[in-house]
């Protein structure tokens, strides 16, 4: 299998046709066909089907595709390494995270890591919000090579491996003096007509919080109030009006809750994985590798702790 033929199949499975990808890569279009061809001879199987129009993926192609892509994106990035060591330049580090370890889990990682590792950049690549599905295709497409955040096990996550890092879990919290604190081991029926903050819409914590609202048998809270932010989040609750649904773990938040009283909800507890996430079948450098361990660390001090 030659980096030739995957270039031309590349073009053609993302919609180039076999006229696209021969303009793209500066080749006949029979040149294409024939890469195509003996591809497809090398593999025992037809990638496409062929219809009077264009060609298709079929199910052989679209595995092609994704392990395709994985490819030329490690080998993009060796002959990256292998430039910045010939050139004596600086590594790079290109990792993304969900937002919820940004405030303290990260600053700290990357703070130990430099102290070892003063000649390599760490590069907070990629946007911070956004739905992990679409996190986990930029790191296939190689933006970065480290992403830690939410995955949904039941998808079958092709093209990844992973391994959990750390669990994060919903605490239910008040400014001192509110009236939900009269109640004792409240249920969330009974907290339901009180005013609320709830973590971003859409996201994992809010997809949590609502069926656990379903599973106790009540609707939502009317009154709620959704926030992103949790420095606004916290403004509010110290106005004594609002209960907090906050996603917590003490390895990522920067926030001493002693201020507030946290709720004794009586319900089951809301709670999920955060994990490390990286292309399948690829290997950290060593500078990466680094890096992981420093958050490795980080995150089982915590759990120690909370013990």
């Amino acid at each position: 299998m030659k980096t030739h033929q995957l270039d031309a199949f590349i073009a053609i499975a993302e919609g180039l046709g076999v006229a696209g990808a021969a303009d793209l890569l500066c080749v006949s279009q029979p040149a294409i066909t024939k890469s195509i061809n003996n591809l497809e001879d090398e593999l025992g199987v037809r990638l496409f089907e062929r219809t009077s129009n264009r060609l298709h993926l079929n199910q052989y192609g679209e595995i092609l595709l994704l392990r395709a892509k994985v490819a030329k994106t490690e080998l993009s990035r060796a002959s990256e390494e292998i430039q910045l060591l010939k050139n004596h330049l600086k590594r790079v580090v290109k990792f993304n995270a969900s937002p919820l370890l940004v405030p303290k889990l990260i600053p700290k990682a990357i703070n130990l890591f430099r102290e070892e590792y003063p000649n390599v950049n760490i590069e907070l690549a990629g946007m911070l919000e956004g739905k992990p599905e679409y996190k986990i295709q930029s790191l296939l497409n190689g933006e970065y090579d480290l992403l830690i955040t939410v995955i949904d096990e039941n998808d079958p996550n092709l093209g990844i491996s992973y391994e959990k890092l750390l669990d994060v879990e919903v605490k239910f919290i008040a400014s001192k003096g509110h009236p939900a604190l009269d109640l004792k081991n409240p249920t969330l029926k009974e907290l339901r007509k009180f005013n609320w903050l709830f973590p971003g819409a859409g996201g994992l914590p809010y997809q949590k919080l609502r069926a656990a609202f379903k599973s106790a048998k009540t609707d939502m809270p009317a009154d709620v109030l959704i926030l992103s932010n949790r420095q606004i989040t916290f403004k509010l609750l110290e106005e004594g009006m609002y209960i907090a649904a906050i996603p917590y773990n003490s390895t990522c938040f920067e926030r001493d809750l002693s201020q507030f009283e946290q709720l004794n909800v009586k319900n089951n507890k809301i709670s999920w994985p955060i994990y490390l996430i990286w292309r399948e079948n690829s290997e950290f450098s060593l500078s990466m590798n680094a890096f992981v361990n420093q958050i490795k660390y980080l995150a089982s001090e915590s759990g120690k702790s909370e013990k």
